[in-house]
């Protein structure tokens, strides 16, 4: 998909007028998500590249650009584990880690090369520049992710997307305001549909909110709902950020992608997962690490597991208290996230791509970054150093043997 969304940007007509054209530019700015070949552009015109990233990267991603990420404590973002793993997780974590990274190596990089070569110009060699970017920006913060080790030319904006609160739509407003009871925000986000739901698992979860006290704002993308409760209220489109900025906002159920994951740790909202897929169960693994939410799988959803949840995370102040927390984390930042975004964009301009920023380990090759020519040299030698001493110690006794033959037939 990657290669296909790629080549359509590449070989668009004004993208190809433009590539053709004489500009010239002071920084380009590409998004970093399997699309490599676009990099060929920031190459074309001879100008510092921003990689805007819209999630901590993938394992591939952090390898291409020689940034450090263990697979003992940074988890892959295709498995539900957090940065505290045991040794299992640890194992499988590694697994999917090379795997991604050969995948992308040997399968995806040589076509995103063939790209470059077909559609820039200049027919440069994708390799050559691969890892040239001045600046990453990447879309996480401590909030929401276990700290990792990051070098100077990778940002955190993580809740950048986040403003101050909207004015609702009147009905919206009262709705919220009249819900003296609380209020239990529903949406599984713009990519899987409410709507879409088996009627198993809609069944299930009409179940579990018929027999709250508290209201239910349901994204429903459809104009009914077949046996639709009464504290049910249907709307085809939430301004999401804003609702749960409201006081009596009590829980968000949410499908645990990251923009909706940070809003409701942005403004203390305690959170249910439904996770699907993508970085969704890493993102609710971590919530529920931190303690600010519980996960009914989605394959093992029914009325009685999101009921426990939901009365779970009502009645137990422990979570309210650790969203709390959390939104005091993601708040306490000396810069706003767009600020310090800008900052950096220009910063990279103003000193020419700001190659002071790069750190020594990106010029070298992965086995060079981890010094296992090192550690192959010491071992080589230890076993050449074994086998010269075995070889010396059976001449020795080659010689022992011989003397006592010697020695015995004398006598």
């Amino acid at each position: 998909m990657g290669y296909i969304m790629t080549e359509d940007v590449l070989k668009n007509s004004n993208v190809q007028q433009l590539l053709q054209s004489k500009e010239k530019y002071d920084v380009v700015i590409i998004p970093q998500f399997l699309n490599e070949g676009l990099l060929g552009i920031g190459c074309h015109y001879k100008t510092p590249v921003v990689l805007i990233a819209p999630m901590p990267l993938f394992a591939w991603g952090s390898f291409v650009l020689g940034l450090p990420s263990p697979s003992s404590y940074v988890p892959n973002l295709l498995t539900p584990y957090t940065g505290h793993m045991d040794f299992w997780q640890r194992f499988y974590n590694t697994f999917y880690d090379i795997c991604s990274i050969l995948y992308h190596q040997y399968i995806i990089l040589p076509k995103h090369r063939e790209l470059v070569r077909r559609y820039i110009p200049t027919k440069p060699d994708l390799y050559s520049f691969l890892n040239n970017a001045s600046l990453l920006l990447v879309n996480s913060h401590v909030s929401s992710y276990d700290a990792t080790l990051q070098v100077p030319n990778v940002v955190e904006i993580g809740g950048l997307h986040i403003k101050e609160p909207k004015k609702l739509p009147h009905d919206l407003q009262e709705f919220l305001d009249n819900s003296k009871n609380g209020v239990i925000l529903f949406s599984m986000g713009s990519n899987l549909k409410s709507s879409s739901l088996d009627g198993k698992k809609r069944n299930a979860i009409l179940g579990a909110f018929s027999k709250l006290k508290e209201k239910v704002l349901w994204k429903w993308e459809n104009d009914s709902l077949p046996g639709q409760p009464k504290n049910v209220r249907l709307m085809k489109w939430v301004p999401q950020c804003d609702v749960l900025a409201h006081p009596n906002v009590k829980i968000f159920i949410t499908h645990g992608g990251l923009f909706s994951t940070m809003e409701s740790i942005y403004h203390g909202v305690p959170a249910i997962g439904i996770p699907v897929f993508s970085d969704q169960k890493l993102n609710m693994a971590t919530a529920v690490s931190n303690g600010y939410a519980l996960v009914v799988p989605f394959d093992k959803l029914t009325e009685s597991k999101l009921s426990n949840a939901i009365n779970e995370v009502l009645n137990n102040p422990k979570y309210k208290n650790n969203a709390m927390k959390r939104s005091k984390i993601i708040k306490d930042r000396p810069v706003k996230p767009l600020d310090h975004a800008i900052y950096s964009i220009e910063y990279v301009i103003r000193h020419q791509g700001a190659s002071h920023l790069r750190y020594s380990g990106m010029d070298l090759n992965w086995y060079q970054r981890n010094v296992l020519d090192v550690v192959g040299l010491v071992l080589i030698t230890l076993v050449a150093t074994l086998c010269l001493i075995c070889i010396a110690l059976k001449k020795i006794c080659n010689l022992w043997l011989t003397e006592e033959r010697i020695i015995k037939k004398m006598n």
